[in-house]
C-alpha cells in the first residue's frame, strides 16, 4: 500500500477514510439491536385524519428477553403501543406500557392483537407510501424499519 518513498499514494487515503467511515456507520446502525430483527412492517390507514395502526413481526435471536417500550415516526405526531382483545363479546383496545420479546422468540403485532397506533398521522402517511418507524427498547436501544402504508381494506 505504501510507495517506494514510504508514503501512501494519493488515491489510497480517501479510500482508507471512506472504509473507516462506512465501518463506523455500519456499527452505529446495528448498535444495540443485539439479535433483534423487524420484518413485515405495514400500517393501515382508514381516513387520513384518524389514527393509523401498525403491524409487524419482531424476532429476538438473543439469549435474553427484550422489552419493547415505545415507537416513534416522523410520519406520526406520536405513537403508542396498544393491544386489542375481546372480553364477553366486546372488543376492547388498551394502551400497554411494554411488550416482552422472549429470548429466541418472535412476537407478532397483528390485527386483533398487539399493534402500534400512529396518532395524528402526517400527510406522508398514505396508501402506497412507506414510513420509517423506530422501535424503542427498555435498555435504550432502538431499531428502525420501513412500514408500507395500506388502505382500509388491507389485512
Amino acid at each position: 500500500m505504501f510507495n517506494a518513498a514510504g508514503s501512501l499514494p494519493g488515491k489510497a487515503l480517501p479510500v482508507i477514510v471512506a472504509a473507516g467511515l462506512m465501518s463506523a456507520m455500519a456499527a452505529q446502525a446495528f448498535a444495540g439491536t443485539d439479535g433483534l430483527k423487524l420484518s413485515g412492517g405495514w400500517m393501515r390507514i382508514i381516513i387520513a385524519s384518524r389514527p393509523a395502526a401498525g403491524y409487524f413481526a419482531l424476532k429476538n435471536d438473543g439469549s435474553a428477553e427484550r422489552k419493547l417500550v415505545g415507537a416513534s415516526s416522523p410520519g406520526c405526531g406520536m405513537m403508542m403501543l396498544h393491544r386489542s382483545k375481546t372480553e364477553n363479546g366486546i372488543d376492547k383496545m388498551m394502551s400497554v406500557k411494554a411488550v416482552a420479546v422472549p429470548a429466541h422468540g418472535t412476537i407478532r403485532f397483528a390485527p386483533g392483537g398487539y399493534h402500534i397506533m400512529c396518532m395524528q398521522p402526517k400527510a406522508t402517511v398514505k396508501p402506497g407510501k412507506s414510513v420509517p418507524v423506530t422501535l424503542s427498547f427498555g435498555d435504550g436501544s432502538t431499531l428502525t424499519g420501513d412500514f408500507t402504508v395500506r388502505g382500509a381494506t388491507s389485512k
